[in-house]
């Protein structure tokens, strides 16, 4: 059993990038159990399996629902009692890891040298994750790879990117060793670009910053990423938001790169067609993670004596549309 647990991936979350993660490792041989939110979720994934479709709409990747091991989470404590997890990707927005530790939480004292790979969007919630589960080993992680959910089975690639998997030479040897074969090795097998990184506290302050600026602006004027290059005005709040930022890095000593700007010019091209995560959540009177992303940065602002007034408002007007329109 214990060889064969260090084969199996678990995925909690199946929004758009879990499903995603979850069908190109099953098409490819890799053992997934997915965790759901629901439980009308996992059974319409075990009827149905999942399907991965590319931006011309063609079924690019099928893997059918006995190929996979479905359950909502709130059967975690169950079946890991059964089978506990070796390998997890955390794959839930930020605002559901405290509903993920508290059902995850019995577990931790027993499961001892398992392994989370975390891709959330903002900062903070590698603490909270690390400080419920000192066990664990948490590898802290960013993603550009873009999805969007067609249903609760199916998503659209929107667009393919790079994945950063940060670990530490400090680390135990056998840890690292085992991230390699077990996770890295298998995510390339399925055709992701991905990498282990030296340097992923960088990668995660370039995405909150990239997603600070793009996101809540997509949101506001409920346009796709591509018309955020449109207008001039556009443009010139893009880079109000930009400059806001890399003031509040400065103030904290974080490095930064007179190229992201730039990338953040790449991202609204390349995903043109795409509604960011935040606007969709909007569209769907659902929770954002502007208070991880933006809120995140005029937090770090604060407590750096210096001023992000831009991201505040938008932070205020964004949590303002859901309490209003939800």
């Amino acid at each position: 059993m214990e060889a064969r647990r260090y084969k199996v991936i678990d995925i909690i979350g199946a929004g758009s990038l879990g499903l995603l993660f979850a069908g190109r490792l099953s098409a490819t041989g890799t053992i997934v159990r997915l965790w759901t939110r629901t439980p009308e979720q996992a059974r319409v994934i075990t009827w149905e399996g999942i399907t991965v479709f590319d931006k011309e709409g063609q079924a690019s990747v099928h893997v059918c629902g006995d190929t996979l091991q479905v359950a909502p989470l709130a059967d975690w404590q169950r079946l890991n009692s059964q089978a506990p997890a070796r390998w997890i990707m955390l794959m839930t927005k930020q605002g559901a890891i405290g509903e993920v530790l508290e059902q995850i939480q019995p577990m931790v004292q027993t499961e001892g040298d398992t392994g989370i790979v975390c891709l959330q969007n903002g900062i903070g919630h590698i603490e909270r994750i690390r400080h419920a589960w000192p066990k664990a080993v948490v590898y802290p992680a960013v993603t550009t790879e873009g999805a969007k959910k067609q249903g609760p089975a199916s998503i659209v690639h929107a667009g393919s990117g790079l994945t950063e998997i940060g670990y530490s030479e400090e680390g135990e040897e056998g840890q690292n060793s085992d991230l390699q074969q077990y996770v890295l090795n298998r995510l390339l097998a399925a055709g992701f670009d991905v990498c282990l990184s030296k340097e992923i506290e960088k990668g995660i302050y370039r995405k909150l910053l990239i997603n600070a600026v793009i996101n809540p602006l997509t949101a506001v004027w409920r346009v796709r990423n591509g018309e955020l290059l449109s207008e001039p005005v556009r443009i010139h709040m893009m880079r109000k938001l930009y400059d806001e930022g890399i003031r509040v890095y400065e103030a904290h000593g974080i490095r930064w790169e007179s190229a992201w700007w730039d990338q953040i010019m790449d991202v609204c091209q390349a995903t043109a067609d795409n509604h960011s995560s935040m606007l969709a959540d909007v569209l769907a009177h659902s929770m954002t993670e502007v208070a991880s992303i933006n809120g995140q940065l005029v937090q770090m602002a604060e407590q750096a004596g210096v001023s992000a007034p831009t991201h505040e408002v938008l932070w205020q007007l964004i949590e303002g549309m859901r309490l209003k329109e939800g």
